[in-house]
């Protein structure tokens, strides 16, 4: 992930947002595991974000509408 102003950059919301973004079904649970500050590079904050997925694929839930996950046709 890049930032490059951290004027109009709340970190916790962002990595809520990116947390919901990898959730499929409602029995998901996505945690962030890491943040790894890379440093700057050309004026931007770079940082290396890894998150963990658990899935109950015994009792996955209900599928969630998620605008952010492209369904194959």
């Amino acid at each position: 992930m890049e930032i490059a102003n951290w004027d109009n950059t709340d970190l916790t919301s962002t990595l809520d947002e990116m947390c919901y973004s990898h959730k499929e079904y409602e029995n998901d649970v996505i945690e962030v595991h890491l943040v790894v500050d890379l440093g700057k590079h050309k004026d931007k904050s770079r940082y290396l974000i890894i998150i963990n997925i658990t899935r109950d694929l015994d009792n996955l839930g209900e599928e969630i509408d998620n605008p952010y996950i492209v369904k194959d046709p």
